[in-house]
């Protein structure tokens, strides 16, 4: 349970991977990647390390937040495809979310894919929390809105991806303090308890019984709370319903009881320890859009940090450097992103004479920069004062590339980093991941540099091919799908598919 300071408790600013993974569900393992891989095609970005200590990365708060919301944004499309790939530590994660088989049949291992809550050809979203491990059958009924996005049950599907994240989340959460472990778990028991109401065929149900007893295996598992716990009375007092439930869910019983059970457990642990609702989003977890900034999403505070809470500073005010005009020098305004008004809290850090114009440091007011248009100020030549002190002069200096080593050649051909040049700007060399050239094994032909008795057209028939390359290849578009021409009758007159009735799925979007 997240504590509520007096000063309308202020978040924690540096986070480590485990309370990062919490804040914005993505795995410990994943974040780590993303500190060394770039996921979107075309666009260098990686999340920054705030710091290390021994083998514990820290993260930002505000650059977490802001590479999260980054994340959630249409990602490019490369050349001659249909969708923007993803990565595969993306499909990793959503893989493992899944327990490796598909999230609503628990089956078809083997035929298991990527599928978007919301559809790819209108949110290119490869955001995780944008996909679920489906199986071919469920992906294509989920796409035809059988039991997806035009009927009711899409609110379904919606709900039973967030228990799926809330329950990763607390396998993460068992880093932290043993009586907010158990908290959290009874407070996903009380949920999934509401979504068995929304489950409204035999296989939501046993995607929900599923989840649900996975969740109530984590009970046995919490350690005993330590008398130094602040909550250690609170948890004596339910210290015998606690037994019972953890030996119901280490038993077969009804799941729908165990759930039952859990909810009153929770209901005495809350009253117990003194919480009472959140007093900014009113029990409900969340405000303006995102987890509650007071109760971290968790519903309750203690009623001595709810009583603290300063409600004042989460009112939304005008933008102090627009004035509510959403506008800023014929623009959407920077601080507020065009919204005209922001929370209070926010609005008090704006400091107007920030977005003052100031000549640009790289260029001295030229507006050109190594023989292009300055990068720095886009070629205006000004550049708003916290953007010139924000701007470092050394990461635009010239070092050798780190991938030729100033060659300007690599593998025989023109360096792919500098573009044959041997040089780049610092800031460009220090995003340069070496590992993404590692040699690997072709993920389409295995290595075999065969595909479908052709030359495997990923690999060019070598069987590897760099681990770049391997990371793009999105084995999905070669699945075979029903043929559009023929309707999958296998006609022998079908130019389109051969006869075959089914075509890979790249082949049949270009035909529609």
């Amino acid at each position: 349970m997240k504590r509520v300071t007096a000063s309308a408790s202020e978040p924690k600013n540096l986070l480590n991977e485990y309370e990062a993974a919490v804040l914005v569900g993505m795995s410990p393992s994943l974040l780590r990647w993303l500190t060394t891989y770039a996921p979107k095609h075309g666009i260098e970005r990686k999340l920054k390390i705030a710091k290390q200590e021994n083998e514990l990365l820290f993260f930002d708060r505000a650059e977490l937040t802001d590479f999260d919301n980054w994340l959630k944004l249409p990602w490019p499309v490369p050349p001659k495809a249909s969708r923007p790939n993803i990565p595969s530590k993306i499909r990793e994660e959503i893989t493992i979310e899944a327990g490796g088989v598909c999230a609503i049949c628990h089956g078809h291992a083997d035929s298991c894919e990527a599928a978007h809550l919301d559809p790819v050809h209108k949110s290119k979203n490869n955001h995780p929390e944008n996909l679920l491990w489906l199986c071919s059958d469920h992906h294509t009924v989920y796409d035809k809105g059988l039991f997806g996005p035009t009927e009711a049950n899409k609110d379904f599907v919606a709900s039973f991806k967030i228990s799926l994240a809330f329950h990763k989340k607390q396998i993460w959460r068992m880093q932290g303090a043993v009586s907010d472990t158990l908290y959290s778990i009874l407070t996903q028991c009380a949920a999934l308890e509401e979504q068995f109401k929304t489950a409204t065929t035999a296989e939501q149900v046993q995607a929900v019984s599923k989840l649900a007893n996975d969740t109530v295996k984590l009970i046995p598992r919490i350690a005993p709370v330590s008398e130094k716990d602040r909550n250690y009375k609170a948890f004596v007092s339910i210290k015998p319903h606690l037994a019972k439930l953890t030996e119901k869910a280490k038993s077969e019983a009804d799941i729908t009881t165990t759930l039952q059970l859990a909810r009153e457990v929770r209901t005495e642990f809350v009253a117990a320890a003194g919480y009472v609702p959140c007093p900014l989003c009113e029990g409900l977890g969340t405000h303006n859009g995102n987890d509650c900034p007071v109760c971290n999403g968790d519903r309750e505070v203690e009623k001595q940090y709810a009583e603290r809470a300063e409600l004042r500073q989460y009112e939304n005010v005008s933008c102090p450097l627009c004035d509510g005009d959403k506008y800023f020098h014929g623009e959407h305004c920077p601080a507020c992103g065009g919204e005209g008004s922001m929370e209070r809290r926010f609005a008090e850090e704006v400091n107007v004479r920030d977005y003052s114009e100031v000549e640009c440091l790289l260029c001295k007011g030229t507006r050109h920069f190594d023989r292009d248009t300055c990068c720095a100020c886009g070629g205006a030549g000004t550049m708003p004062r916290h953007q010139a002190d924000a701007l470092d002069l050394r990461q635009y200096a010239h070092v050798p590339c780190p991938l030729c080593d100033g060659e300007g050649t690599y593998d025989s051909e023109s360096c792919l980093e500098c573009g044959g040049e041997g040089q780049m700007q610092r800031r460009y060399a220090e995003q340069v991941d070496l590992s993404k050239y590692d040699i690997v094994v072709c993920p389409l032909c295995k290595g075999s540099c065969q595909h479908e008795g052709e030359d495997c057209p990923e690999c060019n028939a070598k069987g590897r091919l760099p681990r770049h390359q391997a990371d793009r290849v999105d084995l999905w578009q070669y699945k075979h799908v029903t043929c559009p021409a023929c309707r999958g009758k296998r006609s022998q007159h079908c130019d389109s598919c051969d006869g075959a009735g089914t075509m890979p799925r790249w082949r049949a979007e270009r035909m529609e």
